[in-house]
């Protein structure tokens, strides 16, 4: 991002990218138990709406295969975009894609989250 105006976090299901945020100096949260085997407590669930609302973030990164339960209950209590982070480990459902476009998406879809 050029300009101010942007989020210094994001909030993610996985830290995968812990590599591209140093890089390029942005926070990432990780949501515990929001993974694709997982479902988080709902005292995890109330912790991500607070940082949430209190970051004034507006996109929540989950990865494909993510289970939407969970998902839905922060989306209607927070009003937040979900976007996808694709880890790479499984081709997309909706392309064939491979890695270098998957990647474009995933920065595509950070910077949104920040706000560039």
């Amino acid at each position: 991002c050029e300009t101010g105006g942007f989020t210094k976090t994001i909030i993610a299901n996985h830290n995968a990218y812990s590599y591209i945020s140093l890089r390029y100096d942005f926070d990432i949260m990780t949501v515990h138990g929001l993974d694709p085997e997982g479902e988080p407590s709902p005292a995890e669930v109330a912790e991500v709406v607070e940082k949430i609302n209190e970051e004034g973030i507006t996109v929540l990164f989950v990865e494909e295969y993510t289970d939407q339960t969970a998902v839905q209950s922060i989306v209607e209590e927070t009003g937040v975009e979900v976007k996808i982070l694709y880890t790479m480990e499984m081709r997309p459902s909706d392309s064939q894609d491979d890695y270098l476009s998957m990647m474009n998406k995933n920065i595509n879809n950070i910077a949104t989250g920040l706000g560039c």
